[in-house]
């Protein structure tokens, strides 16, 4: 049986069109996952309390908030990567 949540109504959160497209896209490709492959992984109290402190403050569920995170940082550094070994063959 699935698990209700109740979580706290946060109202109207302002987001530019952008920003709004960007998330809704991040969330359908983590909800596309979640019939994917499987990760699990430990973590302290204390990290996954600060975790789902700020899934709440986004009101996404946690893990969801954790797939969007992990996803978004890997691309950010694949992008860094990417443009510094850019800059390294230029030289």
């Amino acid at each position: 049986m699935a698990k209700r949540r109740n979580y706290k109504d946060l109202g109207t959160i302002e987001l530019s069109e952008e920003e709004d497209k960007r998330i809704g896209e991040m969330i359908a490709d983590a909800d596309k996952e979640i019939e994917g492959t499987r990760v699990s992984f430990r973590w302290g109290k204390e990290q996954l309390a600060v975790v789902k402190q700020a899934a709440d403050q986004m009101g996404v569920p946690y893990q969801t908030f954790m797939k969007m995170c992990v996803y978004q940082r890997a691309l950010d550094l694949l992008k860094d990567v990417h443009a510094a070994t850019k800059s390294d063959d230029a030289a």
